[in-house]
C-alpha cells in the first residue's frame, strides 16, 4: 500500500515541478511534501542568518496614480 503512496506523490511532485498545477496531480502527499520543504527551506535560511519581516497587509509596491482624463482628446 505504501508503494501506490510513494508512486502517487512521486507523479504528484513531477506534476508540480513541470508547472502542471491543476486539481488532478494536486494529492494530500503531494501538499505535504511541499509544506514540508518549504518548512525546510525556511529553517535553513533562518540558521544561515536570515530574517523574516512581516509587511503589512494595506502596503502594496504599486503606489496610487493620479487618474487620467481622456475627455476631449478625441480630434475633430
Amino acid at each position: 500500500m505504501s508503494d501506490k503512496l510513494e508512486a502517487s506523490a512521486s507523479a504528484d511532485s513531477v506534476a508540480l515541478a513541470n508547472g502542471d498545477d491543476s486539481v488532478e496531480h494536486r494529492t494530500i502527499v503531494s501538499r505535504m511534501k511541499v509544506r514540508d520543504k518549504v518548512a525546510e527551506d525556511i529553517a535553513a535560511y533562518l540558521q544561515n542568518g536570515g530574517t523574516i519581516v512581516e509587511v503589512a497587509p494595506n502596503v502594496t509596491a504599486d503606489p496610487p496614480r493620479k487618474p487620467e482624463s481622456n475627455y476631449g482628446a478625441r480630434s475633430i
